[in-house]
């Protein structure tokens, strides 16, 4: 009966999230959906609704003709290009192209029903794109979003088909050495393989986006997709067990744990992911927090087979005795400014009282960096996702999550 019970449980809890996410945007169904959704969220909405975009070029001769001669300069670029660089540019768009798509879209929106509405009950209220979105216009939110979409897909390409520099180049560097001359034979197989979806001219508006995930799949740099979708596998559990919590018994809404990465390429944990793992059970079991968060992506060394987060709640579970629906995981984060994003994301995302303060732990010397971290999010993020507190422990820090946390990171796209 109590089995029967839970399975109910979790049932009514998917087909929520569903009715939840049904309402305001469209659910990836496929590893290649999620990374366009995260790093592109407009693009991918137009992806989900093409007639708009299909309406669009029926409208505007002009964004017609600019799609047919993308598509055959992509196709030419086999006879066209000798190096690198030429098959880079013909992947990407250029800025006059962005210029025209820009006021094409502009009108669009001003024409089609269906895209004010696409932008007013969906893209808005997502808050993707911007810290100040309740002071913007939706034309301008929309032409903040366009842009930042189609800046952020040129610079995957640099980076994952170009071999330039990421901001992180250690562990988030291109898998090709693009200075060999058989690198050339790569970028023509990409090549055919993205005009093969290009079937109709409306489709080559995401001749760059396909181009920039499919650049992201060879080298092995799914990661924004992975274990998705969170709510409905990993992490549904606890988000079942949150639903019916009596917070009021705990002093914290959960304990979020800033990941470890390993030195050694065939290490599943770190000695440091263990001993935070160990304060978190600890902090767990003497009642401050009903839930831990343990955070760290697919990230030390340079393409490791391990995720941290999953490893660590495999030791919380295994080793520590904590019951798997405490225990929520983000297994994205590649720094400690999207620890604490990506954990507030979670917090805001899962319901979690907005009002009362969580804890994130760590070593010593990661919450002292922590306490300081907030030119650093400026900096790499564009804002600070979270409000500190005060520190409760040498190792244990209070923090609120913000609305912020929303807004996608478009220069790292392996966890935006």
């Amino acid at each position: 009966m109590r089995a029967f019970i839970i399975c109910l449980l979790f049932f009514c809890a998917t087909i929520n999230l569903v009715a939840q996410n049904s309402n305001k945007s469209p659910i990836p169904s496929s590893p290649e959906e999620w990374g366009i959704s995260k790093n592109y969220y407009l693009n991918y909405l137009l992806y989900k609704q093409p007639s708009i975009i299909e309406t669009l070029v029926l409208n505007d001769k002009g964004v017609g003709q600019l799609l047919s001669e993308k598509k055959k300069a992509l196709h030419n670029a086999v006879v066209d290009c000798k190096d690198v660089s030429c098959y880079i540019d013909r992947f990407k768009w250029s800025d006059d192209e962005i210029l025209i798509l820009q006021k094409s879209l502009n009108r669009a929106y001003d024409e089609q029903e269906d895209f004010r509405t696409l932008v007013h009950e969906i893209l808005m209220s997502s808050s993707k794109y911007s810290v100040n979105d309740k002071l913007i216009s939706p034309k301008e939110y929309l032409t903040i979003a366009l842009v930042q979409d189609f800046k952020a897909m040129n610079f995957a390409i640099d980076v994952y088909a170009g071999g330039k520099k990421p901001n992180y180049p250690r562990i988030d560097s291109i898998s090709f050495n693009t200075s060999n001359k058989s690198y050339l034979n790569v970028l023509k197989d990409v090549q055919q393989d993205v005009l093969k979806d290009m079937k109709q001219n409306s489709a080559v508006f995401f001749l760059p986006m396909i181009s920039a995930i499919r650049f992201l799949e060879i080298n092995e740099r799914w990661d924004a997709a992975l274990l998705e979708p969170l709510e409905y596998n990993e992490n549904l559990a606890a988000i079942v067990k949150s639903k019916d919590l009596n917070w009021s018994k705990y002093p914290y809404s959960a304990l979020l744990v800033l990941g470890a990465g390993p030195d050694k390429y065939n290490q599943p944990i770190s000695p440091g992911g263990i001993l935070r793992c160990r304060m978190a059970a600890r902090a767990y079991q003497e009642g401050l927090v009903p839930f831990i968060i343990v955070s760290g992506g697919r990230v030390h060394p340079y393409k490791t087979p391990y995720v941290e987060a999953i490893e660590m709640k495999k030791y919380l579970v295994e080793v520590c005795n904590i019951a798997a629906d405490a225990i929520l995981i983000d297994p994205h984060a590649r720094h400690t400014t999207t620890n604490m994003r990506n954990g507030s994301r979670l917090l805001l995302k899962y319901g979690f009282p907005k009002d009362k303060m969580s804890l994130v732990g760590s070593s010593i010397g990661h919450i002292d960096t922590v306490e300081k971290m907030g030119n650093r999010c400026v900096r790499e993020l564009g804002y600070v996702p979270y409000t500190l507190g005060k520190r409760v422990s040498d190792v244990l820090l209070e923090f609120l999550p913000s609305e912020s946390s929303f807004v996608i990171d478009w220069d790292e796209p392996l966890d935006p």
